[in-house]
């Protein structure tokens, strides 16, 4: 899949990348090269491919290498290849002015978002060409501190209380402290509607475990519990992409799993770089993602009322 041509050329399935520097760490305490990141992209690409498709994207950049500063950065410069396609978002309070993202269609695009220095990539939870409506929902579960089993098994419970709902739902691993419970959706309704959703059942899994659970994103008023955070749910939001690497020590990577590894015990930062081969031999837990994605306003017909009545005059519409 690839080949270097010159020293500062690495070839990406045809398509020639500016790589320079592929010996500089930017893991330093696991000697991990920019050539080695790149060697990862392009070994998760198969898989990562279909959950990118149309998204625009934000990077985390650390240019210097992991420990030495890094910062998001959303807007495609102006001395970007050519080839690397973009898409311009319009803003929410003022859509005659737009932001120009990245979208990835092509395993040479994150081999050079690599080349600049990004060790993490972030993707809308919206295609770009309807960028208003979100065909996923997603909870991220975030402990107080660092993570502990608590998180898990709320996890599990949660799909427990989704599926009884009529909801499919997937996981993965966010390669820090939590997991990503992931609702997939026909992309029907605006992100104002699925926020309101993600807030009730939310609301729902914390009626079930209030000393436990919480909304409130502050940390002085969680009081050590677990934030479902259902912020991501917004226009323009991202969330990590699967099996994106994280600017963490380990260089731990956000990894699809099955409800069965979650049944026994996996950690969120179990996959790192180091051993992401070894999950990439297993069947992907995330193959049939969009097959079954959910028309929420279908859904919403068999729903129970609180649920129903946030879908709204959608359903009649539909």
């Amino acid at each position: 899949m690839r080949k270097t041509v010159r020293e500062d050329v690495r070839v990406v399935a045809g398509r020639e990348v500016p790589f320079t520097h592929p010996h500089k760490l930017l893991y330093p305490e696991q000697g991990i090269t920019k050539a080695r990141l790149a060697d990862h992209y392009e070994r998760v690409w198969p898989r990562m491919a279909p959950l990118l498709k149309d998204r625009p994207l934000t990077i985390k950049r650390y240019p210097r290498g992991l420990g030495q500063g890094g910062f998001y950065q959303r807007r495609v410069q102006e001395w970007f290849p050519d080839w690397v396609r973009s898409t311009e978002l319009p803003m929410k309070d003022d859509p005659s002015q737009v932001v120009r993202e990245v979208v990835a269609d092509h395993p040479a695009t994150l081999v050079f978002l690599v080349n600049i220095g990004a060790l993490e990539i972030h993707a809308s939870l919206a295609r770009a060409q309807a960028p208003d409506l979100a065909d996923m929902m997603i909870f991220d579960l975030d402990p107080p501190g660092d993570f502990t089993d608590e998180v898990r098994r709320v996890a599990v419970e949660f799909r427990d209380m989704l599926e009884d709902l009529g909801l499919p739902v997937y996981v993965k691993t966010t390669g820090s402290r939590g997991f990503h419970v992931t609702v997939p959706l026909k992309p029907r309704l605006s992100f104002d509607v699925t926020r309101r959703l993600a807030r009730a059942l939310g609301e729902r899994m914390i009626a079930r475990d209030p000393d436990n659970l919480t909304l409130m994103p502050r940390k002085d008023v969680r009081k050590g519990r677990i934030l479902i955070d259902i912020w991501r749910n917004a226009y323009a939001q991202t969330a990590v992409a699967p099996w994106s690497t994280r600017a963490r020590a380990g260089a731990t990577v956000a990894t699809p799993l099955s409800w069965d590894e979650m049944t026994q015990g996996i950690h969120p930062r179990a996959w790192t770089i180091a051993n992401i081969g070894e999950r990439l031999a297993l069947p992907d837990p995330w193959a049939d993602f969009f097959d079954r994605a959910l028309d929420l306003r279908s859904w919403a017909r068999s729903a129970p009322d609180d649920l129903a009545a946030i879908v709204g005059q959608n359903v009649q519409a539909g």
